[in-house]
């Protein structure tokens, strides 16, 4: 019985597997949920918040030559028929992406019968639950999008936030206060964006890209919106594009900044007959922007001394 662990949202973790094959890989298990008497339901749907740690390039490298292993399996449904078998119902249920995340599964309603309602959210991926809820029958209820203006961005350096263990099963914390700035890895090569303001940047999604490096840090100013209408709850959400590449050996490219990502591209790294735009607010966007390279000697020479 799980049930305290995952009743509540309160950083406490379910960790439904017993064996860890790799990072991100894990034995096949599963969370069986048992949701009780429903009313004849139109609509069910799970909530399930908790934190994924992934599989890396190597790591992926290594599985897709193995025969014997296989490659981590997203989370899918299992419901059981009318002879009590557990048939998978949902291939793929979607999965919280990295640190702690709420997603949210529509249940195939018509595969419960009559008087059971269990079901299984079963995966070999390394996932951790803190809170699992359901509703049934959602009203509808109005929501509102209020855009906030970016007003600001300042990209600077900070250096490296120190890691805190997680004591419950969840993701590493850092301690924002205490801050090295040693570096820690050797910086990849090429063109990063030089230090200031970056706000043109960011406000508008046109493949001019703020690049950030290691010990990088950037801070937003948006415009403040007025107060909630009385009985209405606000939440904020930080809506951004861009990609992010880490430096593994098996990482294509990895070793440098470039070549560029943008939007229209189909692959990375791109094809041939794919190149970045070609217009002048780009070209100028790199002259003036991208003239920041990180030094390799500074971390090469750390290393040198006793």
């Amino acid at each position: 019985d799980v049930l305290p662990k995952i009743a509540k949202r309160d950083d406490i973790y379910l960790q439904a597997f017993d064996h860890r094959i790799k990072q991100g890989l894990t034995e096949e298990h599963f969370l069986e949920l048992d949701l009780v008497a429903l009313d004849n339901p139109k609509t069910v749907t799970l909530f399930l918040t908790g934190w994924m740690f992934p599989t890396d390039t190597s790591l992926n490298v290594g599985l897709g030559q193995n025969p014997t292993v296989s490659s981590p399996r997203p989370p899918y449904l299992l419901m059981p028929d009318a002879e009590g078998q557990w048939r998978e119902v949902v291939g793929y249920t979607g999965f919280p992406g990295g640190k702690t995340k709420t997603i949210a599964v529509e249940v195939p309603v018509e595969h419960f019968n009559k008087g059971d309602y269990r079901l299984r959210i079963a995966t070999s991926m390394q996932i951790a639950w803190d809170e699992v809820f359901f509703t049934v029958d959602d009203p509808q209820i109005s929501v509102k999008q209020q855009p906030l203006n970016l007003l600001t961005a300042d990209l600077h350096f900070r250096g490296y936030s120190r890691i805190q263990s997680h004591p419950h099963g969840g993701p590493d914390h850092y301690d924002y206060q205490t801050v090295s700035t040693e570096p820690k890895w050797p910086p990849m090569k090429g063109q990063f964006t030089r230090f200031g303001d970056v706000t043109e940047l960011l406000q508008t999604a046109d493949d001019r890209l703020a690049i950030l490096g290691a010990g990088d840090e950037m801070t937003l100013r948006f415009e403040a919106p007025p107060p909630p209408s009385e009985g209405w709850k606000r939440s904020f959400l930080l809506h951004n594009i861009g990609w992010d590449k880490d430096a593994d050996l098996n990482t294509v490219h990895g070793e440098t900044v470039e070549p560029l990502p943008f939007r229209a591209m189909k692959r990375y790294p791109y094809e041939p007959d794919q190149t970045t735009p070609d217009s002048d607010s780009y070209r100028k966007a790199l002259q003036k922007y991208q003239t920041r390279t990180q030094s390799q000697t500074k971390f090469w020479k750390r290393l040198l001394v006793p």
